[in-house]
């Protein structure tokens, strides 16, 4: 479905790119384009036309594709629509701390927790690829912080635990 470049493509290598922890399951799939023609048949059988917009939404959330790339320049988010596209960066400066964990669900990914002000987005990367991520978030901002996931956990826990005391 891609039709344009990736913003990211004229950067230098390295760009490491996130692996897709939810990817929809078969099911998932062909329920979500029964519920899209539901809704467009009830928005053209009935007087309640705004099913067709929802048809309409839903079917593009459908198609929807998401890239993750870490890269020389931050954490570089697009999202690629029929319609539109929309871009989002992070760049290193702006990023305050990346928390590492390995990921529960797979042993051989590691979950990176970028954290920028009072958001944070989760990405999950490959775990020689993540400790590449982690190594170059050192060199592009080595004011950033680099938390243990686990240790932070359990600071957290003891701190809850003593003020309950």
């Amino acid at each position: 479905m891609r039709n344009t470049p990736f913003p990211w493509e004229s950067v230098p290598d390295p760009k490491y790119y996130a692996v897709d922890t939810l990817p929809r399951k078969g099911w998932v799939k062909v329920g979500g384009w029964v519920l899209v023609v539901i809704l467009l048949g009830a928005g053209v059988m009935t007087r309640w036309r705004i099913a067709l917009v929802f048809g309409v939404l839903y079917a593009l959330a459908l198609v929807m594709e998401k890239t993750v790339a870490v890269t020389r320049r931050g954490l570089e988010i697009f999202h690629q629509m029929q319609i539109t596209t929309n871009y989002e960066i992070w760049r290193w400066d702006e990023i305050e701390a990346v928390t590492h964990e390995p990921d529960p669900k797979n042993t051989t990914q590691t979950l990176l927790y970028f954290t920028k002000g009072d958001r944070t987005k989760r990405q999950s990367f490959k775990r020689d690829e993540a400790e590449a991520v982690l190594r170059m978030a050192k060199e592009q901002n080595p004011g950033v912080r680099v938390y243990d996931g686990q240790e932070a956990r359990g600071r957290a826990a003891a701190a809850a635990q003593k003020r309950r005391k």
